[in-house]
């Protein structure tokens, strides 16, 4: 009985046993290889011949299917296959084909630098160190928060089998920490826990700012008859805020601010000069465009502590205050020329509740600051 030219092109898988083998230690030289060929329907078993690269005999079994189970050291071997037909007679031999069994190393990272990266004052290239990073090899970095963030790191330079530099493009950074996996191309694998910390460098930011802010009466009838210029240009704007709720994006805070404003109004036969100023509190968010720019928003309220003195055809009358409550909302931006500087320009709605009527007043601000 013919029998079919065995087709000898084999495939080679080295794959280890159990993930509690440390390559890196050489504990344990042995892994689980496959051998295998293509079948023949005229061959009843195959006789599977492994030795050494001295010639001894290491491996020697017979099987009905095209494929064998091997447990060799790294090294160079020979095998051969015996094909045996229906009647169990050997009907044909392979010649004797090189087999080569290379260390599967597992990739060691050990440290990620640098280990802690500050949103403040980002930066762009990091060094992988350890042992056994294969050329093509792959750096994965996952956010341990929310696993589908994830980056695959760019090899800049692979100094060697213990060090490489990467870059991650596109990812954008968060506050939370990062894993690093190196898969080496062979398939193995290492993750590297908490290998990157991203968080702010200051756990509060603190803005201290001042500037011109103008006054632009909105309604009431009363109070803009009275005061019945366009624009009081004698004002300003001082605040005080603290952002202590930092996220990667925004943040959000308190803040103190004081404005004052001056001008005069009345009637034909009766001036009235104010001195008007007022303090309160409060919510702050800013939003990070981009390093440089930021939005703002604000919401809050306070009291208004106006001065009145009448002139009466030059003739000084009565000086009368007031205290009274209001509440605004504004929105702006600023723009940081340093990590400390920058100026900021901001559009206010004030409503103040005075006694017997209600004033609008639109202020619009140019503040210079700085930050803590």
């Amino acid at each position: 009985m013919g029998v079919e030219k065995l087709a000898l092109a084999f495939v080679l898988a080295v794959s280890l046993l159990s993930p509690l083998i440390a390559w890196a230690d050489e504990a344990q030289d042995e892994v689980g290889q496959t051998l295998s060929w293509e079948s023949s329907d005229a061959v009843m078993n195959y006789e599977v011949v492994v030795v050494d690269a001295s010639g001894l005999e290491v491996f020697h079994q017979t099987v009905e299917q095209p494929r064998v189970e091997l447990n060799l050291k790294p090294g160079s071997y020979r095998f051969k296959i015996i094909a045996y037909n229906l009647l169990e007679k050997p009907e044909g031999e392979a010649p004797w084909e090189p087999l080569e069994v290379l260390r599967a190393e597992i990739p060691q990272p050990k440290a990620l630098l640098p280990e802690t990266l500050y949103l403040e004052d980002p930066v762009h290239r990091f060094t992988v160190q350890g042992e056994f990073f294969k050329e093509g090899a792959t750096y994965i970095l996952v956010k341990d928060q929310t696993p589908e963030v994830t980056a695959t790191g760019r090899v800049v330079t692979h100094s060697s089998d213990q060090e490489v530099s990467l870059e991650f493009p596109g990812l954008e950074f968060a506050f939370g920490t990062y894993s690093l996996t190196v898969q080496n191309p062979g398939g193995l694998k290492r993750t590297l826990k908490a290998a990157l910390k991203v968080k702010y460098e200051k756990p509060f930011d603190v803005h201290l700012s001042a500037g011109y802010a103008p006054v632009v009466p909105l309604y009431d009838d009363w109070f803009k008859q009275t005061w019945s210029q366009a624009v009081y240009p004698l004002a300003a704007v001082a605040r005080l805020e603290v952002l202590f709720l930092k996220r990667a994006q925004d943040s959000f805070g308190l803040g103190l601010d004081g404005t004052y404003w001056s001008g005069s109004g009345g009637i034909s036969t009766a001036v009235i000069n104010s001195q008007t100023y007022s303090g309160g509190l409060s919510l702050v968010y800013n939003y990070l465009f981009s390093k440089q720019l930021r939005g703002v928003a604000r919401v809050g309220g306070g009291l208004t502590a106006a001065q009145y003195a009448f002139d009466y055809n030059g003739i000084a009358g009565a000086k009368l205050g007031s205290l009274d409550p209001y509440a605004s909302l504004g929105a702006g931006g600023s723009f940081w020329f340093t990590r400390n500087w920058y100026v900021e320009g901001d559009l206010d709605l004030v409503h103040g509740f005075d006694n017997g009527y209600s004033t609008g007043l639109f202020r619009p601000s140019a503040s210079a600051g700085f930050s803590f």
